[in-house]
């Protein structure tokens, strides 16, 4: 197939982030740790609000609350954010 034009490695797709370089680039302050976070599928007052409980003292950093909230989202959800447009 190779010899015929055809790509036979893994094709993936690209992807950029909707979120800002400066929030991409926040860290979590020393000792801090990324919790797990229970995933939603859909948008909801619930979701946000569980969000922020798990998220604990990170969620008062606005770049960090807007860096690991894609790490609550799966599904439609997920698949939404991935079409989010940069910035």
């Amino acid at each position: 197939m190779a010899q015929n034009g055809l790509n036979i490695g893994l094709h993936r797709p690209s992807f950029f982030s909707p979120l800002s370089e400066l929030v991409l680039q926040s860290e979590l302050p020393r000792g801090y740790k990324v919790p797990m976070f229970t995933k939603f599928a859909r948008d909801t007052v619930e979701h946000i609000a569980r969000y922020l409980t798990e998220a604990g003292d990170r969620a008062n950093d606005e770049n960090l609350r807007l860096k690991f909230f894609p790490n609550s989202l799966t599904k439609n959800a997920f698949t939404w954010f991935t079409t989010v447009a940069p910035h």
